[in-house]
């Protein structure tokens, strides 16, 4: 997530160093005195790169957005014991769920042995 996050950054900081380099650029400057339809066509540009970079801003915050939900979202956790094939099912948050451990939804941390299993259901 964090790669993605200074990915969008990187991009922001990108596009905005290209716009302020060709507003301080001299030979942008003569040409603007060429005529109305260059400016007319500039102007457009201008326009249509201030809503790419729009889109990809509200892109990264809805990915982000996403993210977070899904990692905040609720799953059945069953602990399986592959000799005897007991099952033993918890609550828990998707982000608190790690490999041989988690943590339910009242607080207790669970750990598993080297017999066990565990299966992940997502809740809906």
């Amino acid at each position: 997530m964090l790669t993605k996050i200074l990915l969008t950054l990187s991009v922001i900081v990108v596009c905005a160093w290209l716009i302020s380099a060709r507003r301080n650029n001299p030979e942008l400057k003569s040409s603007r005195a060429a005529g109305k339809e260059t400016l007319a066509r500039q102007k457009q540009l201008r326009q249509a790169a201030w809503a790419f970079m729009g889109a990809m801003v509200a892109a990264a915050v809805i990915m982000m957005t996403v993210e977070l939900w899904d990692k905040n979202a609720l799953v059945t956790v069953h602990v399986i014991n592959t000799q005897s094939g007991e099952r033993i099912s918890y609550q828990a948050r998707r982000e608190d769920v790690s490999q041989n451990s988690f943590t339910t939804v009242e607080g207790r941390k669970i750990f598993t042995a080297g017999v066990e299993r565990i299966e992940i259901e997502v809740v809906e």
